[in-house]
């Protein structure tokens, strides 16, 4: 059961972050005049780290199979989300 919820919780917040990664890439609006090509590899390398570290996360909980341990690497991958998700969508903290 535990190893279920790892994958389930991992791969829910792997498939999260990839989601709300390549979101702007298929935006309908209006292309920003003042936009560098150099953004884009910033948010796909900044999402693959980040993917990186859920996997890692991931294999981590395997291998140790403690709740506690579990529960804080969950809530510390989504805080590190958050907080490098306002890199992405500048205005994404005044949401909470």
């Amino acid at each position: 059961m535990f190893k279920e919820a790892v994958y389930l919780v991992h791969g829910l917040i792997f498939i999260l972050v990839i989601l709300i990664g390549i979101g702007p890439m298929f935006s309908i609006a209006a292309p920003d005049p003042d936009q560098t090509d150099g953004i884009w590899g910033g948010w796909v390398s900044m999402i693959v780290i980040f993917n990186i570290l859920v996997l890692a996360s991931a294999f981590v909980q395997i291998k140790i199979k403690k709740i506690w341990v579990f529960l804080l690497s969950t809530i510390g991958l989504i805080v590190l989300f958050l907080l490098t998700l306002q890199y992405i969508y500048p205005y994404v903290l005044n949401l909470f």
